[in-house]
């Protein structure tokens, strides 16, 4: 296992002056390319079996792009993956109003100010025994977007030498807050992102999931029996999408950005153990069946997303270029809109109390 440590100078002073890149590579070529910009995942590079590295994480071709970008890709989500609505979140009888950064209706991902485009200190990087270990570290000030407490963030990324990476979050706040940290990486399992990633297969360990409204926020809770969003058995999104022309959700979504309520086969304690009579919550494969991507989380829910809003010409590496439906994100996170007074499960994490998150990817190649 190698790590290589590399400081850049940043386009834009007024955030930052120096941003750093962290490789690590294991013995068979097999890397993860970090950034502390968002303490984001840069590239995942997996060896095909003639020895080619194939990216199969999205990449942007200018560095400029990890600044903000509406795909937010491979970022850290912090200090709140996905939608609050109306910017309200009540905490201990005191409603707090967020900054509303989505059509000015809606807090996305923490806000205008939120931690994925922010400048993250690397606080180490490390290898021991095998395996490399990761730490980035931001601060977010008490009242930024509306969020009390000073909160220190950590995002912990350690790889295996099996292929495992492991996301682990830490935070804790000086004042009673809300927490809900996740990944924001698109995948297409190809290495060609000019093409549908809906060709892959997905399965998901979950009997139910959340309906949306035009806006994105919860219309209620279904189960997948009978629709498009039943994937407890491997299944072909496209071939999916297909078998119900109708569904209304699909057509909302323009493909699936929909949040499953995972039925957790797999226990928090297990996350980094190899998968045998367990499932993992979620399973990709690729088209040809070569790779599959593993993902098992302490979270309740994913959200998947096929990237039907996605834009047209992005440029990333390679030579490739964005299109709709060109990968696929899995955000593991809470309740989608917890604090929105849907009934949905909601922890306030009181002051000076540790809140973590594990998300756990499994690479693995097929013959």
């Amino acid at each position: 296992m190698i790590i290589e440590k590399n400081t850049n100078k940043s386009p834009f002073f007024d955030i930052c002056k120096e941003y750093n890149t962290v490789k690590l590579t294991c013995n068979d070529g097999f890397s993860v390319i970090l950034c502390s910009v968002g303490a984001s995942i840069r590239q995942i590079l997996f060896p095909t079996s003639d020895g080619v590295l194939k990216n199969i994480a999205l990449a942007f071709d200018q560095d400029s792009a990890y600044f903000g970008n509406s795909l937010y890709a491979g970022a850290t989500l912090a200090p709140c993956a996905g939608r609050i609505s109306q910017g309200k979140l009540p905490i201990n009888g005191t409603v707090y109003s967020l900054s509303l950064n989505e059509n000015n209706t809606n807090t996305l991902h923490g806000g205008f100010h939120n931690a994925s485009f922010k400048n993250w200190g690397l606080v180490s990087a490390e290898v021991n025994n095998d395996i490399a270990v990761v730490v980035f570290k931001i601060v977010l000030e008490d009242g930024l977007d509306g969020f009390p407490g000073n909160r220190e963030i950590k995002a912990v990324y350690t790889l295996q030498k099996n292929h495992t990476l492991t996301l682990r979050y830490e935070a804790v706040s000086d004042k009673d807050t809300y927490f809900n940290i996740s990944n924001h990486t698109y995948f297409n399992l190809t290495g060609d992102f000019s093409k549908s990633a809906l060709d892959h297969k997905l399965q998901i360990q979950a009997d139910r999931y959340i309906l949306n409204t035009p806006e994105f926020t919860p219309e209620g809770i279904s189960k997948v029996d009978g629709t498009p969003f039943d994937l407890r058995q491997p299944a072909v999104l496209q071939e999916q999408i297909k078998a119900y022309p109708n569904d209304i959700q699909i057509k909302r979504n323009r493909g699936y950005n929909h949040e499953y309520i995972l039925n957790h086969n797999i226990s928090a304690t297990s996350l980094t153990a190899p998968a045998t009579d367990n499932k993992p919550d979620l399973s990709c494969t690729s088209p040809d069946g070569s790779l599959e991507l593993q993902i098992s989380s302490d979270s309740p829910c994913v959200v998947v997303y096929s990237g039907g809003y996605f834009e047209t010409g992005i440029e990333l590496k390679e030579g490739q270029t964005t299109s709709p439906d060109c990968a696929l994100a899995f955000e593991f996170q809470d309740y989608l809109d917890a604090p929105g007074g849907h009934g949905f499960p909601y922890n306030i994490v009181h002051a000076g109390e540790s809140w973590t998150r594990e998300i756990c990817y499994r690479f693995l190649k097929h013959s």
